[in-house]
């Protein structure tokens, strides 16, 4: 079996991880360093743009933030790249983007925590939603399969196989469909096979 950890910070030591490594696989300016001068490397080879994003608690105004995460949404459009995102407390704002950017590429809502509103509000909106070791219950229960995505962040202590193992219990799956559905999401959301 393989696993996919959809979003993190760590290189695996396993070797039947598939990791999406922040900076390594994908490129973005994060939120809290959006006024912070960037040039944006040659992205042909990344598989996403982020993280990017929305954060109302930390980093500079919302203003600022808006619009340099409108222009990661103009390379990921551009370079046909999907967008992986930090939003904290601001996703009635995100959807409102989303509406009015009207993108093509499909956007993944990493680290979500919230509850089923918002969860139905995303998945309506055309969202991905990846979970990690902290979520919510029921939010993990009512997300769509095909909208699920399973991460470990920049939780160094947090093992996938722990978390697909949790999240199989939870929703009364056998690991091998659910490992086979986390592959099906990737190749969905990335246009690309996952290789170890």
């Amino acid at each position: 079996m393989t696993y996919i950890d959809f979003h993190t910070h760590q290189v695996p030591a396993e070797q039947d991880v598939v990791a999406v490594v922040d900076g390594r696989d994908t490129w973005g300016i994060h939120p809290w360093r959006a006024d912070q001068k960037q040039s944006v490397p040659d992205l042909s080879a990344k598989l996403a743009i982020g993280e990017c994003g929305l954060d109302a608690l930390k980093g500079p105004s919302m203003s600022v933030q808006e619009e340099v995460f409108v222009r990661q949404v103009s390379l990921s459009e551009e370079f046909g790249k999907p967008l992986i995102i930090h939003c904290v407390k601001a996703i009635e704002r995100l959807l409102h983007l989303r509406k009015s950017l009207n993108p093509k590429q499909s956007w993944m809502l990493h680290g979500f925590r919230g509850k089923p509103q918002q969860l139905r509000s995303l998945v309506d909106a055309g969202f991905f939603v990846s979970l990690g070791p902290q979520h919510n219950e029921e939010s993990l229960l009512l997300c769509p399969a095909e909208r699920l995505m399973l991460e470990t962040d920049a939780d160094a202590e947090s093992s996938i196989k722990e978390i697909y193992n949790n999240v199989a219990q939870k929703r009364g799956l056998d690991l091998t469909n659910l490992c086979s559905l986390m592959a099906e999401n990737y190749r969905t959301f990335f246009q690309k096979e996952p290789h170890l």
